[in-house]
């Protein structure tokens, strides 16, 4: 089975020392346990981190007997930071006000969390969004520059989650494993469909009194498991069948054909798109296949080691590091906050006014987007490394009401620069084009400027619909997108003579 890679194949120049700030280290969610991992990854790697959190707990206990200091004032700190990695707004902002020569990088953890919004201030190198769910926040929703983020997927400590033993042709056992299991959300349809099923249910989680400080002692001892996000990442390596549930919707069982995809959306919000229903809940169990679930784990344990994580935010600190602003001080610090946070008001109140406007845009069902079409009229098929090209486009609204870039949920055009092969995405999203009222049975032609790839070569360009704040349409099927391969090449005057 495979394990994930080595700690540290991009070695500074020396250690760094590296502040991670988080709103509490007082329960186990999931950026208190990513905040561990991270901060142990790094320390194994040669570095020295240090953990600030207003409320402490277990968690700093935990960091604190590996030799990692942990501290809830930031004058208790032993020594000045190199470089500040963020988890929420407040603390990133305190740390930064705090430690003006220290480089900074932000870290989106939730799309819609008020604690996760990404502080605008230029002391902030980089961004940093564990899914795409949350680079649609800091792209579209603050206009974070793409060049400025990257999305690196939520990691886990392999060594503690090793693999349990072969399924069973059924499954005997069952668990749901979430903090926000509790009467009123998924537990009780949960409970009703492994009834149905026979099925003996428990359930993990401090929503019912039952947290787990070391759930990788625990959950070999299940064949499915219900879960999102982190916990279906810890409950996938460990070799448990996954159906993705939680409070907010049901997704589909976790298999080898879907894995890579859902990697990218971390296992979570966005993949909950089908109502909490019973039945929906029973077919998803009968998908339990024991052979498939072994190549999900063998994946999952593959794709999603700390060690790559830590290599991959290495990368992000160096850059980060590469482009340092002179230290201006408290006050210019403040200055520049101040104006980035009033300019994003000021967006917020246009966006807010939207709503006395005669249109709205309602989040579109699966039927619905299956009604739109777009196609590509008009794309280079040669186009110079980095450089603009003009996409001419027609959607077609197959609806009985009007498509547009409306509230509360817009839709907008946008694309993806795909590898011609392999259509893996090396360019996952870029800049978003508005459209207008698109009335019911009406097309529309809008002509989008998009930025080729920095890198020559052959690529797919593929333009899609996203409809901000739920998803891209593209990952539907049939998918509302149109694609057009583009040879990207080195500028002539650039070439070697």
């Amino acid at each position: 089975m495979h394990e994930s890679p080595p700690v540290a194949s991009v070695a500074p120049d020396r250690p760094w020392r590296i502040l991670l700030t988080n709103v509490t280290l007082a329960g186990r969610t999931g950026t208190e346990t990513a905040t561990r991992a991270l901060a142990i990854g790094l320390l194994a790697a040669g570095h020295t981190p240090m953990v600030y959190a207003p409320t402490l707990g277990a968690i700093a206990d935990d960091l604190r007997a590996a030799g990692i200091p942990v501290v809830d004032r930031l004058d208790a700190l032993p020594k000045t930071p190199d470089i500040i990695h963020g988890h929420h707004h407040v603390e990133t902002v305190a740390a930064l006000l705090t430690f003006p020569a220290a480089a900074a990088v932000f870290v989106c953890h939730d799309r819609s969390a008020v604690a996760s919004a990404p502080p605008l201030i230029d002391r902030i190198q980089r961004y940093v969004a564990v899914d795409f769910n949350c680079l649609e926040r800091l792209t579209a929703d603050y206009g974070i520059p793409t060049a400025l983020t990257t999305v690196i997927p939520n990691a886990i400590e392999m060594d503690r989650f090793r693999p349990r033993g072969p399924l069973p042709p059924h499954p005997r056992r069952a668990a749901i494993f979430s903090n926000y299991a509790q009467q009123g959300t998924h537990l009780e349809p949960t409970q009703q469909a492994c009834g149905r099923l026979g099925l003996p249910l428990d359930v993990l989680g401090s929503g019912v009194g039952n947290e787990q400080a070391a759930p990788e002692l625990v959950l070999g001892a299940y064949d499915l498991v219900f879960a999102k996000a982190r916990c279906a990442i810890e409950a996938m390596a460990v070799g448990c069948a996954v159906v993705l549930c939680d409070a907010t919707g049901l997704g589909p069982m976790v298999t080898s054909a879907n894995v890579d995809d859902l990697r990218w959306w971390n296992f979570g919000r966005r993949t909950l798109r089908a109502p909490l229903d019973v039945h929906a809940i029973v077919a998803a169990v009968r998908g339990y296949d024991a052979d498939d679930a072994r190549e999900v784990s063998s994946v999952v344990r593959h794709t999603a080691g700390l060690g790559s994580a830590v290599n991959s935010y290495l990368a992000v600190y160096r850059a980060a590091l590469s482009n340092p602003l002179a230290v201006r001080g408290f006050e210019q610090d403040v200055r520049d906050y101040a104006t980035r946070a009033v300019q994003h008001l000021s967006a917020v109140e246009a966006a807010l006014a939207e709503y006395r406007r005669p249109f709205r845009m309602e989040a579109l069902t699966d039927d619905e987007c299956a009604k739109v079409r777009i196609r590509i009229l008009k794309s280079p098929v040669t186009v110079n490394a980095a450089a603009t090209l003009r996409v001419e486009t027609e959607v077609r609204n197959g609806l009985t009401t009007s498509l547009g870039t409306f509230p509360p949920y817009p839709v907008d055009l946008s694309y993806r620069w795909l590898d011609a092969a392999t259509g893996e995405p090396l360019v996952a999203e870029g800049a978003r084009t508005s459209l207008p009222s698109i009335a019911a049975g009406e097309d529309c032609e809008r002509a989008m400027q998009i930025a080729a790839p920095t890198q020559p070569g052959i690529y797919r360009l593929r333009i899609a619909l996203v409809q901000e704040g739920l998803r891209w349409l593209d990952y539907l099927q049939p998918p509302v997108a149109d694609e057009v391969t583009v040879s990207v090449v080195i500028p002539a005057d650039s070439r070697p003579a």
